[in-house]
């Protein structure tokens, strides 16, 4: 298995199962969590493929972090889901609003739909940051190749 491919499993497993509990508790802060998978999951692919230019390592690191990002959208839909239900039959006063009763189909349909849309919008930012943190890390974490001028 390619670097970039491990390392963007490794970490954005990690990632996924962390975020679930980030997510369910500040949803917010799901993107943030992202962008600290993805570059840490660029910068080891950016040491570990050993690219003979930054720029590739940059290229290699963005897969890296999108693969990362890809499992950390997961995880952020889970932890969405996951507070949405709990919110929902733990029968929570909520700050604004009824909480709809899960014999009205329409409101449930809707509680559910928003929530989750919610979820996924952070998610997809949090996959786009996750990307370039990716080829950023990448692009730091590939060794310079080259050598000065007349030094062996």
């Amino acid at each position: 298995m390619k670097p970039r491919v491990k390392y963007g499993l490794i970490v954005g497993v990690a990632g996924m199962l962390l975020n679930v509990c980030v997510s369910a508790a500040l949803g917010v802060c799901g993107p943030m969590m992202s962008l600290l998978a993805g570059a840490i999951a660029g910068f080891l692919t950016g040491q570990a493929e050993k690219a003979p230019e930054p720029s590739d390592g940059a290229r290699l690191g963005a897969l890296s972090g999108l693969i990362a990002g890809g499992l950390m959208l997961v995880g952020q839909l889970f932890g969405g889901a996951g507070i949405l239900a709990f919110v929902q039959f733990a029968e929570i006063p909520i700050g604004f609003g009824t909480m709809p009763q899960t014999s009205d189909l329409v409101g449930t349909a809707s509680y559910w739909g928003i929530g989750l849309g919610v979820a996924g919008c952070f998610g997809l930012v949090g996959l786009v940051l996750s990307a370039l943190a990716g080829a950023t890390g990448g692009y730091l974490g590939t060794p310079s190749r080259k050598t000065k001028a007349g030094s062996n």
